[in-house]
Protein backbone atom coordinates (compact mmCIF):
# COMPACT_ATOMS: atom_id res chain seq x y z
CA UNK A 1 0.00 0.00 0.00
CA UNK A 2 1.65 3.38 -0.98
CA UNK A 3 1.99 5.91 1.78
CA UNK A 4 1.99 9.89 1.45
CA UNK A 5 4.90 12.07 2.07
CA UNK A 6 6.46 12.21 5.23
CA UNK A 7 4.95 14.99 7.43
CA UNK A 8 7.45 17.74 8.34
CA UNK A 9 8.30 18.34 12.20
CA UNK A 10 5.70 21.46 12.31
CA UNK A 11 3.03 19.22 10.38
CA UNK A 12 3.79 16.80 13.17
CA UNK A 13 3.55 19.04 16.14
CA UNK A 14 0.23 20.81 14.82
CA UNK A 15 -1.30 17.13 13.95
CA UNK A 16 0.12 16.52 17.81
CA UNK A 17 -1.80 19.53 19.13
CA UNK A 18 -5.06 19.24 17.30
CA UNK A 19 -5.68 15.46 17.67
CA UNK A 20 -3.50 14.28 20.53
CA UNK A 21 -2.67 15.63 24.55
CA UNK A 22 -0.09 18.51 24.54
CA UNK A 23 2.04 18.83 27.43
CA UNK A 24 1.41 22.01 29.91
CA UNK A 25 2.77 25.72 29.37
CA UNK A 26 5.10 25.11 32.25
CA UNK A 27 6.40 21.30 30.81
CA UNK A 28 6.71 22.87 27.47
CA UNK A 29 8.72 26.07 29.34
CA UNK A 30 10.78 23.09 31.14
CA UNK A 31 11.58 21.40 28.11
CA UNK A 32 12.52 24.86 26.23
CA UNK A 33 15.05 25.57 29.42
CA UNK A 34 16.44 22.40 29.45
CA UNK A 35 17.39 22.49 25.46
CA UNK A 36 18.30 26.36 24.94
CA UNK A 37 18.73 27.29 28.52
CA UNK A 38 22.07 28.55 28.72
CA UNK A 39 21.84 30.26 25.29
CA UNK A 40 18.68 32.20 27.06
CA UNK A 41 20.71 32.98 30.49
CA UNK A 42 23.95 33.72 28.66
CA UNK A 43 22.24 36.45 26.60
CA UNK A 44 19.97 37.01 29.73
CA UNK A 45 23.60 37.73 31.30
CA UNK A 46 25.00 39.71 28.69
CA UNK A 47 21.57 42.09 28.91
CA UNK A 48 22.37 42.49 32.64
CA UNK A 49 26.16 43.76 31.93
CA UNK A 50 24.70 45.88 29.41
CA UNK A 51 21.65 47.53 31.70
CA UNK A 52 24.77 47.18 34.94
CA UNK A 53 26.88 49.71 32.74
CA UNK A 54 24.01 51.88 31.47
CA UNK A 55 22.68 52.20 34.71
CA UNK A 56 26.10 53.40 36.62
CA UNK A 57 26.40 55.75 33.76
CA UNK A 58 23.27 57.44 34.37
CA UNK A 59 23.73 57.24 37.79
CA UNK A 60 26.99 59.19 37.70
CA UNK A 61 25.78 62.07 35.68
CA UNK A 62 22.65 62.52 37.96
CA UNK A 63 25.60 63.01 41.16
CA UNK A 64 27.01 64.94 38.96
CA UNK A 65 24.20 67.09 38.34
CA UNK A 66 22.82 66.86 42.03
CA UNK A 67 26.71 67.11 43.92
CA UNK A 68 26.27 70.86 44.46
CA UNK A 69 23.15 70.16 46.43
CA UNK A 70 25.13 67.46 48.42
CA UNK A 71 27.57 69.61 49.43
CA UNK A 72 24.79 72.47 50.52
CA UNK A 73 23.61 69.95 52.39
CA UNK A 74 26.78 68.72 54.27
CA UNK A 75 28.02 71.91 54.73
CA UNK A 76 24.85 73.09 56.47
CA UNK A 77 24.72 69.59 58.61
CA UNK A 78 28.70 71.18 59.48
CA UNK A 79 27.61 74.33 60.50
CA UNK A 80 24.65 73.38 62.55
CA UNK A 81 26.77 70.61 64.18
CA UNK A 82 29.36 73.76 65.16
CA UNK A 83 26.39 75.78 65.97
CA UNK A 84 25.00 72.99 68.36
CA UNK A 85 21.90 72.94 66.80
CA UNK A 86 19.54 70.29 64.75
CA UNK A 87 20.00 69.77 61.24
CA UNK A 88 17.57 69.21 58.43
CA UNK A 89 18.13 69.56 54.80
CA UNK A 90 15.80 72.51 53.46
CA UNK A 91 12.82 70.85 50.92
CA UNK A 92 13.69 72.71 47.90
CA UNK A 93 17.12 70.81 48.07
CA UNK A 94 15.66 67.78 48.25
CA UNK A 95 12.97 67.99 45.68
CA UNK A 96 15.80 68.76 43.20
CA UNK A 97 17.10 65.31 44.22
CA UNK A 98 13.45 63.86 43.45
CA UNK A 99 13.57 65.74 40.36
CA UNK A 100 16.61 64.54 39.17
CA UNK A 101 15.74 61.36 39.57
CA UNK A 102 12.67 61.59 37.71
CA UNK A 103 14.79 62.79 34.96
CA UNK A 104 16.68 59.41 35.00
CA UNK A 105 13.92 57.18 35.06
CA UNK A 106 13.04 57.36 31.62
CA UNK A 107 16.64 56.22 30.55
CA UNK A 108 16.76 53.32 33.01
CA UNK A 109 13.30 52.22 32.19
CA UNK A 110 15.01 52.34 28.21
CA UNK A 111 17.91 50.21 29.83
CA UNK A 112 15.43 47.60 31.07
CA UNK A 113 12.95 47.22 28.21
CA UNK A 114 16.39 46.96 26.08
CA UNK A 115 17.17 43.68 28.26
CA UNK A 116 13.61 42.77 28.29
CA UNK A 117 13.45 43.04 24.33
CA UNK A 118 16.79 40.76 23.91
CA UNK A 119 15.44 38.21 26.18
CA UNK A 120 12.12 38.33 24.49
CA UNK A 121 13.25 37.87 21.17
CA UNK A 122 15.61 35.10 22.17
CA UNK A 123 12.61 32.92 24.17
CA UNK A 124 10.72 33.47 21.01
CA UNK A 125 13.09 31.88 18.10
CA UNK A 126 13.90 29.28 21.12
CA UNK A 127 10.42 28.43 22.13
CA UNK A 128 7.98 28.73 18.67
CA UNK A 129 11.33 28.01 16.63
CA UNK A 130 10.69 31.56 14.97
CA UNK A 131 13.11 32.17 12.18
CA UNK A 132 12.11 35.87 11.65
CA UNK A 133 14.67 38.48 12.01
CA UNK A 134 14.54 42.33 12.62
CA UNK A 135 11.84 41.90 15.38
CA UNK A 136 14.49 43.41 18.05
CA UNK A 137 13.19 46.84 16.93
CA UNK A 138 9.31 45.99 16.98
CA UNK A 139 9.50 44.69 20.16
CA UNK A 140 11.08 47.11 21.59
CA UNK A 141 8.27 49.45 20.32
CA UNK A 142 5.45 47.14 21.37
CA UNK A 143 7.39 47.65 25.18
CA UNK A 144 7.90 51.08 24.84
CA UNK A 145 4.20 51.79 23.73
CA UNK A 146 2.80 49.67 25.90
CA UNK A 147 4.79 51.33 29.06
CA UNK A 148 3.12 54.90 27.93
CA UNK A 149 -0.62 53.71 27.57
CA UNK A 150 -0.47 51.30 30.50
CA UNK A 151 0.48 53.96 33.03
CA UNK A 152 -0.96 57.05 31.16
CA UNK A 153 -4.10 56.49 33.26
CA UNK A 154 -2.73 56.05 36.72
CA UNK A 155 -0.12 59.11 36.31
CA UNK A 156 -3.05 61.51 34.81
CA UNK A 157 -5.48 60.38 37.99
CA UNK A 158 -2.31 61.44 40.39
CA UNK A 159 -2.82 64.21 38.59
CA UNK A 160 -5.96 65.37 38.84
CA UNK A 161 -6.21 64.26 42.69
CA UNK A 162 -3.36 66.38 43.00
CA UNK A 163 -4.93 69.29 40.98
CA UNK A 164 -7.92 69.18 43.36
CA UNK A 165 -6.83 68.45 46.79
CA UNK A 166 -3.47 69.86 46.94
CA UNK A 167 -1.73 73.12 46.43
CA UNK A 168 0.83 71.83 44.30
CA UNK A 169 -0.81 73.65 40.91
CA UNK A 170 -2.31 76.72 42.90
CA UNK A 171 -0.86 80.09 43.42
CA UNK A 172 -1.39 80.27 46.98
CA UNK A 173 0.13 77.91 50.02
CA UNK A 174 -2.95 77.16 52.54
CA UNK A 175 -3.95 73.75 52.07
CA UNK A 176 -6.98 73.19 50.07
CA UNK A 177 -9.93 73.60 52.65
CA UNK A 178 -12.00 70.91 52.29
CA UNK A 179 -15.24 73.28 52.02
CA UNK A 180 -14.48 73.95 48.32
CA UNK A 181 -16.05 70.83 47.89
CA UNK A 182 -17.74 69.43 50.56
CA UNK A 183 -19.11 66.10 49.54
CA UNK A 184 -16.69 66.06 46.53
CA UNK A 185 -13.17 65.95 47.82
CA UNK A 186 -12.88 62.13 48.96
CA UNK A 187 -14.04 61.15 46.01
CA UNK A 188 -11.53 63.60 44.31
CA UNK A 189 -8.57 62.34 46.66
CA UNK A 190 -9.03 58.59 46.03
CA UNK A 191 -11.26 58.18 43.25
CA UNK A 192 -9.20 59.19 40.58
CA UNK A 193 -6.08 57.18 41.42
CA UNK A 194 -7.99 54.31 42.20
CA UNK A 195 -9.67 54.45 38.97
CA UNK A 196 -6.33 55.24 37.01
CA UNK A 197 -5.09 52.01 38.53
CA UNK A 198 -7.78 49.74 37.71
CA UNK A 199 -7.60 51.05 34.01
CA UNK A 200 -3.73 50.48 34.44
CA UNK A 201 -4.02 46.49 35.46
CA UNK A 202 -6.49 46.04 33.14
CA UNK A 203 -4.36 47.05 29.92
CA UNK A 204 -1.38 45.27 31.13
CA UNK A 205 -3.14 42.25 31.92
CA UNK A 206 -4.54 42.80 28.96
CA UNK A 207 -1.36 43.36 26.57
CA UNK A 208 0.46 40.86 28.82
CA UNK A 209 1.53 38.67 25.80
CA UNK A 210 2.26 41.53 23.25
CA UNK A 211 5.92 41.50 23.35
CA UNK A 212 5.43 37.58 22.57
CA UNK A 213 3.29 38.62 19.60
CA UNK A 214 5.48 40.65 17.98
CA UNK A 215 8.20 38.60 18.54
CA UNK A 216 6.74 35.45 17.29
CA UNK A 217 4.68 36.90 14.66
CA UNK A 218 6.85 40.35 13.41
CA UNK A 219 3.75 42.70 13.91
CA UNK A 220 3.79 46.03 14.41
CA UNK A 221 3.50 47.38 18.02
CA UNK A 222 0.28 49.04 17.99
CA UNK A 223 -1.10 45.16 16.14
CA UNK A 224 0.70 43.48 18.25
CA UNK A 225 -1.59 45.19 21.19
CA UNK A 226 -4.66 44.54 19.51
CA UNK A 227 -3.57 40.62 18.92
CA UNK A 228 -2.58 40.64 22.42
CA UNK A 229 -6.05 42.04 24.26
CA UNK A 230 -7.72 39.63 21.78
CA UNK A 231 -6.39 36.65 22.69
CA UNK A 232 -6.18 37.93 25.75
CA UNK A 233 -9.65 38.72 26.21
CA UNK A 234 -11.72 36.93 23.11
CA UNK A 235 -12.17 33.28 24.28
CA UNK A 236 -13.38 31.65 27.33
CA UNK A 237 -10.59 30.52 29.47
CA UNK A 238 -8.06 32.37 27.87
CA UNK A 239 -7.88 35.38 30.83
CA UNK A 240 -8.05 32.33 33.43
CA UNK A 241 -4.77 31.03 31.58
CA UNK A 242 -3.37 33.81 31.34
CA UNK A 243 -3.92 34.71 34.70
CA UNK A 244 -2.86 31.68 35.93
CA UNK A 245 0.76 32.16 34.65
CA UNK A 246 1.01 35.93 34.94
CA UNK A 247 0.02 35.94 38.59
CA UNK A 248 2.61 32.78 39.71
CA UNK A 249 5.21 34.85 37.66
CA UNK A 250 4.58 38.05 39.17
CA UNK A 251 4.63 37.00 42.36
CA UNK A 252 7.91 35.06 41.88
CA UNK A 253 9.57 38.26 40.83
CA UNK A 254 8.86 40.16 43.30
CA UNK A 255 9.41 37.63 45.91
CA UNK A 256 13.28 36.59 44.32
CA UNK A 257 13.83 40.28 44.15
CA UNK A 258 12.79 40.58 48.34
CA UNK A 259 15.25 37.83 48.82
CA UNK A 260 18.26 38.91 46.60
CA UNK A 261 17.70 42.26 48.21
CA UNK A 262 17.61 40.51 51.61
CA UNK A 263 20.91 38.95 51.34
CA UNK A 264 22.85 42.01 49.40
CA UNK A 265 22.14 44.48 52.63
CA UNK A 266 25.57 43.61 53.21
CA UNK A 267 26.90 45.44 50.47
CA UNK A 268 25.35 48.84 51.90
CA UNK A 269 28.03 49.24 54.86
CA UNK A 270 30.93 47.69 52.71
CA UNK A 271 29.54 50.86 49.27
CA UNK A 272 29.36 53.48 51.80
CA UNK A 273 33.13 52.70 53.02
CA UNK A 274 34.66 52.38 49.54
CA UNK A 275 32.97 55.42 49.03
CA UNK A 276 34.11 57.70 51.96
CA UNK A 277 37.53 55.83 51.39
CA UNK A 278 37.90 56.83 47.46
CA UNK A 279 35.63 59.35 46.55
CA UNK A 280 34.39 62.43 48.51
CA UNK A 281 33.75 62.93 51.61
CA UNK A 282 30.45 63.47 51.88
CA UNK A 283 28.03 61.35 54.25
CA UNK A 284 25.23 61.97 52.48
CA UNK A 285 25.96 61.22 48.99
CA UNK A 286 27.68 57.63 50.63
CA UNK A 287 24.19 56.65 51.78
CA UNK A 288 22.65 57.50 48.95
CA UNK A 289 24.81 55.10 46.94
CA UNK A 290 24.16 52.68 50.06
CA UNK A 291 20.76 52.62 49.70
CA UNK A 292 21.00 52.36 45.48
CA UNK A 293 23.91 49.44 45.43
CA UNK A 294 21.59 46.67 46.84
CA UNK A 295 18.89 47.92 45.10
CA UNK A 296 20.55 47.58 41.86
CA UNK A 297 22.00 44.44 42.50
CA UNK A 298 18.50 42.42 43.24
CA UNK A 299 17.27 44.03 40.23
CA UNK A 300 19.90 42.99 38.10
CA UNK A 301 20.03 39.56 39.15
CA UNK A 302 16.39 38.95 39.84
CA UNK A 303 15.88 40.02 36.31
CA UNK A 304 18.29 37.51 34.72
CA UNK A 305 17.19 34.54 36.92
CA UNK A 306 13.39 35.11 36.07
CA UNK A 307 13.32 36.98 32.31
CA UNK A 308 14.25 33.93 30.62
CA UNK A 309 11.46 31.30 31.70
CA UNK A 310 8.95 34.23 32.50
CA UNK A 311 9.57 35.33 28.39
CA UNK A 312 9.61 31.47 27.35
CA UNK A 313 6.28 30.46 29.07
CA UNK A 314 4.86 33.73 27.31
CA UNK A 315 5.95 32.74 24.23
CA UNK A 316 4.32 29.14 24.78
CA UNK A 317 1.13 30.55 26.18
CA UNK A 318 0.80 32.94 22.77
CA UNK A 319 0.98 29.82 20.54
CA UNK A 320 -1.07 27.34 22.65
CA UNK A 321 -3.90 30.97 22.64
CA UNK A 322 -3.04 31.64 19.16
CA UNK A 323 -3.64 28.13 17.63
CA UNK A 324 -6.82 27.90 19.86
CA UNK A 325 -7.95 30.84 18.67
CA UNK A 326 -7.60 29.85 15.23
CA UNK A 327 -10.45 28.23 12.70
CA UNK A 328 -10.91 24.44 12.42
CA UNK A 329 -11.27 23.34 8.98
Amino acid sequence: MTQGPAATPDEARRTEGEHGARPGVVRTTLAVLRRDGLTLYGRAARAAGVAALGGLLVTVVAFLVTWPTFTAIRLGAIQAHIDEDSYAPDGSRVNHMWLTLLACLPFLILLLHLGCTAIQTASARAATDARGHGRFRTVLGVYALRGVCVWAPLVLGILVEEYFTTTTFREYTAIVPKWEYPHLFPLLRYGPPLLGMVLTLVLRFGWTLAPATAATEGLAPLASLRRSWSLTWGRVGAWFRTMALALPLGALAVGMYLLLHLAARPLRSASVSVFLEWGPDNTYAAYVVGLLVPIAVALLLAGALILPPAHTALAVLHRRLLTAAAPRD
